[in-house]
């Protein structure tokens, strides 16, 4: 192979290991404004997702109890009328139970159990034309408004960090590749 191959070659693996970093650094930024850290500094919404995360039964992850935790602060602060929580059928149903037991009236939650993941969740949501607090961990909250944003909502997301989780460097690699995937299916395969 001549000079100029290794260097076509080359340059073709470096943008291809580049290109998920480059759109996940131009997602972050261009979302960076509808990110809230706390209840009282976010703007009041029609409704809070809860995107969802393991269930275990009626047991939720550390990461889905956060998030369940942070949409009743949402709710106990008249942030949000409505919770809709959307995952798996065991997902939405434990997250449901959990926020039952912490005083959410059950005419207060909805439920999507065909958000099986962040695309399907969010898009869903699109057909209710309503005003959107999405909740979920700080790296994954620039892929939902992201998707939020071309779909149309009128959207801000809240950080539901409220532990160390073990597996974050899996999780943050995760929403690497995720976010690639969903740049690819909004802008080249949709």
């Amino acid at each position: 192979m001549d000079r100029k191959g290794i260097i076509t070659i080359s340059t073709l693996l470096i943008m291809m290991l580049a290109t998920p970093f480059m759109g996940s650094t131009i997602i972050g930024v261009q979302t960076a404004d509808q990110i809230y850290e706390t209840v009282e500094e976010i703007p009041q919404k029609e409704i809070g997702l809860v995107l969802g995360a393991a269930a275990y039964g009626d047991r939720l992850s550390d990461i889905l109890r956060d998030r369940v935790d942070t949409a009743v602060e949402l709710y106990e602060a008249k942030k949000i009328s409505v919770l809709i929580m959307s995952g798996a059928q065991n997902e939405v149903e434990a997250m449901k139970n959990y926020a039952i037991e912490h005083n959410i009236p059950p005419e207060a939650i909805a439920q999507d159990a065909t958000g099986l993941n962040t695309m399907a969740s969010v898009t869903n949501i699109a057909e209710l034309n309503k005003s959107v607090i999405i909740v979920t961990q700080k790296y994954h909250l620039p892929r939902a408004l992201f998707i939020a944003n071309t779909q149309g909502i009128d959207a801000v997301g809240i950080t539901a960090d409220k532990h160390i989780y073990i597996k974050i460097f899996e999780f943050k690699t995760r929403e690497l590749l995720a976010t690639s995937k969903a740049v690819l299916d909004i802008f080249v395969l949709d």
